[in-house]
């Protein structure tokens, strides 16, 4: 594909402390425009100072205005999708680009253009409770809408797409699967001693330590890993503290009230969001890197600890066998005593330990941003030569 022009929903990546969808949409992006050199892009986005991060010559960064950007992040974020559903629509027929790829699981309506759509899992229709009931219903209309409409839809894993197909009813034919990559020049064995000591010292960590990073929210399985720790500590007698790395997020207070009721209070550390600077060091300093949730569309937290050379336990359930392979354990999210014995076997057993750190790092070269901006690319090609019934192709 040379010299065409794409449309793009970059909205994820307006997230602050990015996670989850945000870090895949930037790095992806940020990969589009390293290996795609012939195409122009217009990406829209919610901050100005997304610019910053995507600086492309062949990217046309286009924002909210300046003046509702100044507003809370809630009014700025209701202002994008107001326009979102008047102001892009027009926008598109106006600089009427070859295609358009949303980086959300939604489409403008009356999209005129060749689409593809990124649907990352169906977490809020699968898992009761995982999210609040306004974005719950908001996600099902939108997702419902984007399959109906896409020419093509992206998803993250297998998994992910097996639900799709067995939810919407979806040919299996029309849904791409992009694994996400890892900043390889980060994420890495941090062989500074000093280094490591310096991050755990800012946030009051004492070795040796277990740690889980992501966002506190009820999917991610947080109170059952406390339990499994706690049973440890009282049936093991292990030494290790518990370090709790991620930001704050709906539903987040039964987290703290078990911590706080758990007797080993003392021995867990919430630090809150750690930049990714951080975590290269936060996370080589740890003996094992644990990861129980219920349900995940890819998981990128495991994959970045192997490639930092941690060993990981993570849930049989969804798609985390398919990041870690056969370089970590898995387990039954929902079997608290199945948790504390896998995490167990990887802190007492040294020879597994070690073992885990080379399969782990092995792992982990299996997935790159490059990889994954280079089989989006080639669905954006396909997807200009391959219309809906009844739409007509461009002269």
């Amino acid at each position: 594909m040379a010299d065409k022009h794409i449309a793009v929903d970059a909205s994820e990546i307006g997230e602050i402390n990015k996670s989850g969808r945000a870090t895949f949409s930037l790095n992806l992006l940020r990969s589009l425009g390293r290996i795609d050199t012939a195409n122009r892009y217009s990406v829209f986005t919610v901050y100005d100072a997304d610019k910053g991060a995507l600086q492309n010559p062949n990217f046309n960064i286009k924002s909210l205005p300046r003046a509702l950007q100044a507003l809370t992040p809630f009014i700025a974020l209701l202002s994008w999708y107001s326009w979102y559903f008047t102001g892009l629509s027009l926008q598109l027929k106006r600089i009427n680009p070859d295609v358009f790829f949303s980086l959300s699981p939604s489409l403008p309506p009356g999209c005129p253009h060749p689409a593809v759509c990124i649907i990352y899992d169906l977490t809020p229709i699968s898992l009761s409770d995982a999210h609040r009931l306004d974005f719950e219903v908001r996600f099902r209309l939108q997702a419902t809408d984007a399959v109906k409409r896409s020419d093509r839809i992206i998803t993250i894993s297998q998994a992910a797409k097996n639900e799709i197909v067995s939810y919407f009813g979806v040919s299996s034919d029309k849904i791409s699967i992009v694994y996400p990559g890892f900043d390889s020049s980060l994420f890495k064995p941090e062989q500074d001693s000093d280094k490591i000591k310096l991050t755990l010292d800012k946030y009051a960590i004492a070795s040796p330590y277990l740690l889980y990073v992501g966002t506190l929210e009820p999917k991610k399985n947080i109170i059952r890993l406390i339990e499994a720790f706690c049973r440890l500590k009282k049936e093991k007698g292990i030494d290790h503290k518990l370090v709790i790395a991620g930001k704050r997020a709906w539903k987040d207070s039964g987290i703290f009230d078990k911590i706080r009721m758990s007797g080993c209070e003392s021995d867990i550390v919430f630090t809150d969001y750690v930049p990714q600077a951080e975590l290269p060091a936060l996370i080589s300093g740890a003996d094992v890197f644990v990861f129980p949730s219920l349900h995940e569309g890819f998981g990128m937290p495991p994959l970045e600890a192997m490639a930092c050379g941690t060993p990981v336990v993570v849930s049989i359930t969804s798609s985390l066998p398919e990041v870690v392979g056969d370089a970590g354990i898995t387990v039954d999210p929902y079997d608290v005593e199945n948790i504390a014995e896998a995490i167990y076997r990887v802190i007492s057993d040294r020879d597994l330990n070690k073992q885990m750190r080379k399969k782990g790092l092995e792992r982990a070269r299996l997935f790159s941003w490059e990889k994954a901006a280079g089989e989006t690319l080639t669905i954006l090609e396909n997807t200009l030569n391959k219309f809906r019934p009844g739409r007509k192709q461009k002269a």
